[in-house]
């Protein structure tokens, strides 16, 4: 893999969060924050960045993943009972607004669960628009335990995606959710082994990434609102995507 050339000027780098490499226009974000791959307040901003070079035409799709064993263990906690950013309100929001950017992100985002994903290490994970993890994966939002809550989109998130009855049962109770579980769930869409899973991620990209750029794109869109209470704009907007796909194949075949 090559690797990405682009640095986040404002954080030096010994100091950085995440490895970025390149592998056939997908942009590989690993968090990189041993041992826990936690996320402190210079994370928000990295990725931030990150996302701002993913828009330009030579990245198709971004791969989302944790160096070592880990996926992310979420907030690391001496952070915050120290004098962390994370504890003012304006940084929480500002991290908000940087998950808001991943689900509304034009381009797939996958997040490739390699280990243990916990806390905003699974709400970064709900952002994306696809969750595959490894047969050892172990996800979950322990927060209340501590006497927290998921604050950054997870609530929500999580609700979408496997119920609000069972959201709130794993919120309140903290589980932790191993992978088969988390398949049933819907919580991830595939399970990969172990062994080459980064491998079997990227093939997994590339068959997404075989279908017209802007068929993808528009998919993407309509799930993005595919809860809209008004039924009938949410069809109207399935025909206008269909039918601008449509004359743009008779344009060009």
């Amino acid at each position: 893999m090559d690797q990405a050339n682009n640095a986040d000027k404002a954080d030096n780098t010994e100091n950085r969060c995440i490895s970025a490499a390149t592998e056939s226009h997908i942009l590989i974000l690993s968090i990189d924050n041993p041992p826990n791959n936690t996320l402190p307040a210079r994370f928000f901003r990295e990725l931030h960045h990150w996302f701002q070079q993913a828009e330009g035409p030579d990245v198709q799709a971004v791969v989302i993943t944790g160096q070592g064993r880990s996926f992310s263990k979420g907030a690391d906690l001496a952070e915050l009972n120290g004098a962390s950013p994370m504890l003012e309100e304006t940084a929480v929001l500002q991290a908000n607004r940087v998950f808001d950017l991943i689900a509304r992100f034009p381009k797939p985002v996958v997040a490739a669960i390699n280990g243990a994903c916990f806390g905003g290490g699974l709400e970064l994970a709900l952002a994306c628009h696809l969750r595959v993890c490894s047969e050892k994966a172990l996800l979950g939002l322990p927060e209340v335990s501590i006497g927290l809550i998921p604050g950054l989109g997870g609530i929500s998130r999580l609700a979408s995606v496997i119920g609000r009855a069972k959201a709130l049962e794993m919120i309140l109770l903290g589980d932790m959710i191993p992978a088969a579980r988390a398949l049933d769930l819907n919580l991830v869409s595939r399970i990969f082994p172990r062994k080459d899973f980064m491998i079997q991620v990227l093939n997994f990209v590339r068959i997404v990434l075989s279908a017209p750029p802007a068929a993808v794109s528009a998919v993407i869109e309509l799930f993005r609102n595919i809860d809209d209470p008004d039924s009938e704009r949410f069809a109207r907007a399935c025909a206008e995507a269909f039918c601008r796909l449509a004359r743009g194949r008779v344009t060009t075949s």
